[in-house]
């Protein structure tokens, strides 16, 4: 099991901005990697009511089951890493591991196991960059027939992250916007 609290700071690009920042920190097509991503909620939809999330990512190779939990102005993720079989597996049963410790924080959550179902997936092309100050992630995703595009960066300092952040969307000329999650953006496409 991974458990780490996730500092992130996300701001939403034009087409035009991700290619020039894609191109700005000599990315191309050879950098990325496809994520799928699935998620999963009751259907009184008790984990968003909590402010969390609950989804199965597949990669080329592996796969793996996270719960993102709120902790002050963060994330704690909790995660059971998969192989590839058991991430298709899971879907195709549509069932969630039931041990584990994703299992285990759902259980402490009060959230049923046996009530979980699928609500969306969407997938993403993910090219990242790692400096000194964290992690640079630039990321297309689509959902349905929507495309959009997001700048991502990871800091273990939410204090050098801020500045950070700051620092790159001005560097590169973004304008900085208010942006959902991922998961916001799925279900108000649908």
């Amino acid at each position: 099991m991974a458990q780490q609290v996730e500092i992130e700071f996300n701001n939403s690009l034009t087409k035009s901005e991700y290619t020039k920042l894609l191109s700005s920190l000599n990315l191309s097509e050879k950098d990325f990697y496809l994520q799928e991503n699935y998620y999963y909620d009751t259907k009184d939809w008790k984990l968003k009511k909590l402010h969390s999330a609950l989804r199965i990512r597949l990669f080329s190779d592996s796969a793996e089951l996270t719960l993102k939990t709120p902790t002050g102005k963060d994330f704690l993720e909790t995660t059971d890493n998969l192989s590839l079989k058991q991430g298709k597996l899971l879907l195709n049963t549509h069932t969630i591991k039931l041990d584990g410790h994703v299992a285990k924080q759902l259980t402490e959550l009060n959230v049923n196991l046996k009530e979980l179902f699928l609500f969306g997936s969407l997938v993403t092309k993910r090219y990242e960059k790692k400096i000194e100050q964290g992690l640079i992630v630039i990321d297309e995703s689509s959902y349905g027939s929507k495309t959009d595009y997001e700048l991502e960066f990871e800091t273990n300092s939410r204090e050098v992250g801020e500045v950070y952040f700051d620092h790159l969307l001005q560097l590169y000329s973004i304008k900085k916007r208010s942006t959902k999650n991922k998961i916001k953006r799925m279900m108000e496409s649908s």
